[in-house]
């Protein structure tokens, strides 16, 4: 297992720094639909496992109409549209219609709230926070966006990664025994360290790339990417725990499913985006 974990770590992030080296923009946002949807799949069936019926074509139809309404409000043939016509509202609101008249036609009665709720959940948990990454993307014009989004997954994900072993090492007091006992607070220290090692040497490896992100800000990011991460690293858990499943699927060898290859992303992006636009960084 550790071999095939490494394996996959190793691929996928030689595909990610191809990917920002080349600053093939349209490349890193496919990744992302395909990923995102990917994990939006897992969740549902999760949920189906569990004995609980969700609405899958549905969610997903949403999922890859969010991407795209983001996608193309930036590449238009007509400029770069304001935020308030990239689709996302009026898609939002089509959701929540499409999910009360496919129950509104079903046959069924029972379980129709739950239903609409895991569906719209669903949509919500994955596509909807993974698309901050289509954001972050787009927020610098010329491909530039790129080093930002790449800044925030390795912050996150490196992060993972000091948890892992520090836990490994040190590990003694449990952090959250009832949603994920092997995680302990040795392992957050540990997280929280190597997050702003990685912040900081990154800003300064990447002057000019990382310029809107340099100085004080690398290391609040490194602080605040790493909290939050790790929140959304637990969120799954509570998600999986509830569906009585260890992995949300087999995605990638070594590592599960793309629910569990994004789960920190979902709460770190949308935070990184965040910050970036309420501080004026681009």
């Amino acid at each position: 297992m550790f071999g095939w974990r490494l394996l996959s770590s190793l691929l996928l992030w030689g595909l990610v720094i191809a990917l920002v080296a080349l600053r093939y923009t349209h490349g890193v946002f496919l990744l992302i639909a395909i990923t995102g949807l990917a994990a939006q799949r897992e969740f549902y069936l999760s949920q189906q496992a569990a004995g609980r019926v969700v609405f899958m074509k549905t969610g997903l139809l949403a999922g890859a109409l969010l991407y795209a309404a983001t996608y193309f409000s930036v590449v238009s043939p007509y400029g770069r549209l304001p935020e308030t016509f990239s689709g996302e509202a009026i898609l939002v609101l089509l959701v929540i219609l499409g999910a009360l008249t496919r129950r509104v036609f079903d046959v069924k009665i029972e379980g129709a709230a739950v239903a609409m709720a895991l569906t719209l959940f669903g949509f919500f948990y994955v596509p909807y926070l993974l698309n901050y990454a289509t954001k972050i993307l787009f927020s610098v014009p010329d491909g530039a966006g790129i080093p930002l989004l790449a800044y925030a997954v390795a912050i996150t994900k490196f992060t993972d990664v000091g948890a892992y072993v520090a836990g490994s090492l040190f590990g003694r007091h449990k952090l959250s025994p009832l949603i994920s006992p092997k995680k302990t607070w040795e392992g957050l220290a540990g997280g929280i360290a190597v997050a702003l090692l990685t912040s900081v040497g990154l800003v300064h490896l990447f002057p000019e790339a990382l310029a809107p992100v340099g100085g004080v800000h690398a290391w609040v990011l490194g602080l605040l990417l790493a909290g939050v991460s790790v929140i959304g690293d637990l969120g799954e858990s509570v998600v999986k725990r509830d569906a009585h499943v260890k992995d949300s699927g087999k995605f990638i060898p070594g590592i599960g499913g793309a629910l569990d290859l994004v789960d920190s992303l979902l709460f770190s992006l949308p935070v990184f985006y965040g910050y970036l636009i309420l501080t004026g960084r681009v």
